[in-house]
């Protein structure tokens, strides 16, 4: 993907969304048909340019006026629309879904009725799940469906609870896949949707220039990275997150990064003050250069054998690293990349 593009909509489908902080106001679409069933067809379409707030929003277009409001932080709608000749109005309410786009049922006192939608006449998008997380559309940690810049749709992990939320799962070693990966393009391209069952090695090749914030993961044993341990980085470049991604792969690790502290510097939290580490590599292992033995961003910081995966050293060793000194991988745990 030359650009993530993320349009607002999960796979984790739900009828009410988190709609709090979304402006009612804009252009929509008004779709309406004259069949109640649940569903809009053969129905007739009109723009409509929304005014207002959620406490009260209004429209005037050349024959209807319309006028309503919203209840429960924004995810239930109701609304008339009058004609102004002759006297008419119907009466709708629904409520949103992830999308933005609100639909229901609407009824009129002569007896007709029907289903609605009113979405958006310009899709809600957003660069990264940190957008979504700010926007208010979050349905919390699950797969969302992601659209690169070629129209293609992409199902993608967001975390939107760990320090701080608004995280896109980039990449992820397996337990199971032995040995170390010599450059980022053999790993696969399905993306990993579940972190507390790898099963996909994978890693986003795309543009990283959506994200600031980086997150690595390694040996990682249970649900949520259960006795696994962490490292960040905050603020990146688009320059630095693509090292910590060639990390990834032995051979470019060492070309890219000759020495250890070549690499992109990390910290073991996001406390403030937290300490930096150089190299984001133990301070006994500075000094050295960089080798194919091990794959992965951070080498050591949180205790020895400590990385995302063994490199041309000891190939048939699976999974992440132990973190026990001297103890090779042995197909318990996984390893996990995150950005945001």
């Amino acid at each position: 993907m030359k650009k993530l593009a993320l349009t607002i909509s999960s796979l984790l489908a739900a009828n009410i969304a988190t709609a709090q902080e979304l402006p009612i106001a804009g252009d929509y679409v008004l779709t309406t048909d004259a069949i109640l069933n649940g569903v809009v067809e053969s129905g007739s379409s009109q723009d409509i340019s929304i005014t207002g707030d959620k406490e009260h929003f209004y429209a005037d277009t050349a024959n209807q006026f319309m006028s309503g409001s919203t209840a429960q932080k924004g995810n239930v709608i109701n609304f008339k629309l009058s004609d102004k000749t002759p006297s008419n109005t119907q009466y709708f309410v629904g409520n949103v879904d992830v999308q933005g786009t609100y639909s229901g049922t609407w009824f009129a006192a002569n007896g007709n009725q029907g289903d609605w939608t009113l979405s958006p006449a310009q899709p809600t998008v957003a660069t990264s799940c940190n957008d979504i997380l700010a926007s208010g559309l979050s349905q919390g940690d699950g797969v969302y469906d992601l659209y690169d810049a070629s129209g293609e749709v992409v199902s993608m992990y967001c975390d939107m609870t760990t320090d701080g939320g608004g995280w896109t799962l980039v990449g992820s070693y397996p337990k199971n896949e032995p040995g170390g990966k010599s450059s980022i393009n053999q790993y696969g391209d399905i993306p990993e949707t579940d972190p507390n069952n790898v099963t996909k090695l994978w890693l986003f090749k795309g543009d990283l220039g959506v994200f600031s914030d980086v997150r690595e993961q390694v040996s990682c044993a249970s649900a949520n990275c259960g006795g696994g341990y962490n490292v960040y980085g905050v603020n990146f470049t688009t320059s630095e997150l693509e090292l910590v991604r060639y990390t990834w792969g032995y051979n470019e690790r060492v070309d890219f990064m000759h020495m250890r502290t070549d690499k992109p510097d990390c910290t073991k939290s996001l406390a403030p003050g937290a300490e930096v580490i150089p190299g984001c590599v133990s301070p006994k292992y500075a000094s050295m250069v960089n080798t194919h033995t091990l794959v992965g961003w951070q080498n050591d910081v949180h205790a020895d054998y400590c990385w995302v995966a063994r490199g041309t050293y000891a190939t048939g060793s699976k999974g992440s690293g132990q973190c026990v000194n001297r103890v090779e991988p042995n197909g318990t745990q996984w390893a996990l990349l995150w950005m945001r």
